[in-house]
């Protein structure tokens, strides 16, 4: 049962939901500037280091992306993800391979220069992060996932809904970005 909360505490008022809300939104800028070390690091665009990060990422999960699924992340319209895709593999950060039984489908994955470079960069924080998470009670972590997970379940349907009022795709257009 959930402790009385403080009187008044909603998103848009003072209190711990707001405070809540507001660390996310203070951890989300603080992953896109990591986000544009990155980017520097490896002499790219910010949206390629984006694009190198989830590539590593759904390695990393053991489900490397295909172009339309990193389109899908990004948030980029399938020829902008191809212009994006071209720079990579032109840079050596990025293959496209056939590994499937089902030969269409394309795979992406990091070179692994790209790679070594990227997780040799990540490291740091990636140790910190893990200490961090190691102050906590697998208890703690299951409601601090659940609490997430809610929370993306939400602004995810609340976008679904956008989109489809507006009648737009998932992705955004040329002019949004």
């Amino acid at each position: 049962m959930a402790e009385q909360r403080e009187e008044a505490d909603t998103l848009f008022s003072p209190g711990q939901r707001s405070r809540v809300l507001q660390l996310m939104r203070a951890y989300t800028d603080a992953h896109l500037e990591h986000t544009r070390h990155l980017a520097r690091s490896l002499g790219v665009h910010v949206n390629d280091a984006v694009a190198v990060s989830e590539i590593l990422w759904a390695e990393v999960v053991g489900d490397p992306l295909t172009p339309v699924g990193l389109s899908d992340r990004i948030g980029h319209t399938s020829g902008a993800t191809t212009t994006l895709l071209n720079r990579l593999e032109t840079a050596g950060l990025v293959v496209r391979s056939r590994e499937d039984s089902d030969r269409r489908i394309v795979r992406l994955r990091l070179t692994p220069e790209a790679r070594s470079r990227t997780e040799t960069f990540l490291a740091p924080t990636g140790e910190q992060l893990n200490q961090v998470l190691d102050g906590y009670d697998n208890d703690a972590l299951r409601q601090l996932e659940g609490l997430l997970t809610d929370i993306v379940a939400v602004t995810a349907a609340r976008n679904e809904h956008l989109r489809a009022a507006s009648g737009r795709s998932a992705r955004p257009s040329e002019a949004e970005r």
